[in-house]
């Protein structure tokens, strides 16, 4: 049971495997967006992905692999190309 003093993150329970580093209860979308697009990009599932998009947008996945240094070279590839962007 968990304590009711203690916070519990915003994100999918299922999406733990992805912040194997971090207390994964102090995750919030709100206060860590890019970390956690980061993370989900780079090693997320379909569902995952399928749940970024649905929760952020395109307009913010964008922004993110344009200025990321977090992505992986061959996620950073893949996205550019299915979001039709370039390197600049």
């Amino acid at each position: 049971m968990l304590s009711e003093n203690r916070p519990v993150s915003d994100l999918p329970a299922e999406f733990q495997k992805y912040f194997w580093d971090v207390d994964f209860t102090d995750l919030s979308l709100k206060k860590y967006p890019r970390f956690i697009a980061e993370r989900i990009l780079n090693f997320g599932d379909l569902a995952g992905l399928k749940w970024l998009l649905a929760t952020t947008g395109k307009d913010f996945i964008r922004s993110v692999i344009k200025t990321s240094r977090s992505l992986n070279a061959k996620t950073l590839n893949y996205w550019q190309l299915i979001l039709n962007e370039s390197a600049d």
